[in-house]
């Protein structure tokens, strides 16, 4: 019987939610420290028949996935993280496809910048902060490097919602209607990044629905119904 092998980072606090996955799955599973599996002698067939999910947003998750190149395992959102994707990149996708995100802003001196404003680092699980007035964003740019950063529209709505895509399902939290247009900028979010799994955070703004993140490393933990579906998914994969 295949195995299951979820990847979480010691930079991230995933554990409970790779836990909860853990108990509720038949199959075997182990749970990796992708830090520590860089480093292992015996990578390949640790993870030879293995069913793999990242649970993390590592930058090491592209070199695991070069490793396993010839290795016989299946693994979730194979493809999109093999493009190693900025998330400055994701942003301009979803914004090439016609997908409403926050407004991007390429320099401080824009004149059409209205604090307050979201100063966000270009790796996924990076530096996120909210700055006030542009001395905020002068002094940070002093002790880093401004090419490693992107500044974006803090977007002011009436409710943040938290969806998850799992394979054509999506679920909501808070038992939230889910509405034929976040289905449709589900499933084209999943076309045009290649992710079968997913989590999706969304603002409405004067009816409007603004994209602000999309997670390929979903953790399902406050979500039992979108967490069994994941499950069922690992379940069914043959190998």
């Amino acid at each position: 019987m295949a195995k299951c092998s979820i990847f979480l980072s010691k930079k991230e606090n995933y554990l409970d939610a790779a836990i909860k996955i853990k108990k509720g799955t038949r199959l075997t599973v182990n749970i990796v420290w992708i830090e520590d599996f860089i480093l292992m002698n015996d990578k390949y067939n640790y993870l030879e028949n293995n069913i793999i999910y990242f649970l993390c947003n590592s930058p090491l998750i592209k070199k695991v996935i070069d490793l396993l190149e010839n290795v016989n395992c299946y693994i979730f959102n194979e493809e999109f993280f093999k493009n190693n994707y900025t998330k400055l990149e994701i942003q301009k996708i979803l914004i090439g496809n016609k997908i409403t995100t926050p407004k991007i802003f390429n320099d401080i001196n824009d004149k059409e910048i209205k604090f307050p404003i979201f100063c966000k680092e270009n790796v996924h699980a990076g530096i996120i902060f909210k700055a006030y007035t542009i001395n905020t964003i002068i002094r940070f740019f002093e002790k880093f490097n401004k090419e490693d950063f992107y500044i974006e529209e803090a977007v002011e709505g009436q409710d943040e919602v938290k969806y998850y895509y799992i394979k054509g399902n999506i679920y909501a939290k808070n038992n939230v209607k889910i509405d034929n247009i976040v289905k449709e900028e589900c499933i084209k979010i999943s076309k045009k990044l290649n992710l079968d799994v997913f989590s999706l955070d969304i603002i409405k703004n004067n009816e409007i629905n603004i994209i602000i993140d999309v997670n390929p490393s979903a953790g399902f933990y406050l979500l039992d119904e979108a967490r069994n579906k994941l499950i069922y998914e690992i379940e069914k994969v043959e190998i």
